[in-house]
């Protein structure tokens, strides 16, 4: 496996050197009365997933640009152990996408459900606030050829709505 410490190198880096996986207990203090985790709370972990993914594909301070296609599913419940799984699925010259899936896992029948997804595009920044260049995402499988062509189109067409 590569090195996650080497520097500020350009040379591509695969979906799987950044991808990550994250678990956590949903508790009382996060439910609303009628016993279903805040989507507010799962945002917060989905961002927070991001946030890593894009921190170690770009060895810089990622800031959250946008959020695209967010899906609840099914509900969350008090007691769940919530699994977000994150990968970068496109790289332009200093943003990343990346898709988070997360599941709801019953502790006491085992039973998985998919409870959210969502694409975050995340911005590599200096200390100062501005942008920096991004290592190029390398691509292996055809499903990761197919997100970062779909990542592309999407790019594309913010920048052409964007004027930019």
């Amino acid at each position: 496996m590569e090195e996650l410490d080497k520097g500020k190198e350009f040379k591509g880096r695969t979906v799987g050197h950044s991808a990550i996986e994250m678990a956590q207990l949903m508790l009382p203090h996060q439910t609303n009365p009628a016993g279903f985790v805040h989507g507010g709370e799962l945002m917060k972990l989905m961002d927070n997933a991001a946030g890593v993914v894009a921190a170690r594909h770009s060895r810089a301070n990622p800031v959250t640009a946008m959020i695209e296609d967010i899906n609840f599913l099914n509900p969350v419940h008090v007691g769940d152990l919530v699994l977000v799984h994150g990968k970068i699925t496109f790289t332009s010259r200093s943003s990343m996408e990346i898709r988070i899936e997360v599941e709801a896992e019953n502790l006491l029948t085992g039973k998985r459900l998919p409870a959210l997804t969502a694409y975050y595009v995340m911005v590599a920044v200096s200390l100062e606030g501005k942008s920096v260049e991004v290592p190029p995402l390398i691509v292996i499988t055809e499903e990761e050829e197919r997100l970062f062509n779909e990542g592309l189109d999407k790019y594309q067409a913010r920048k052409a709505k964007s004027g930019k």
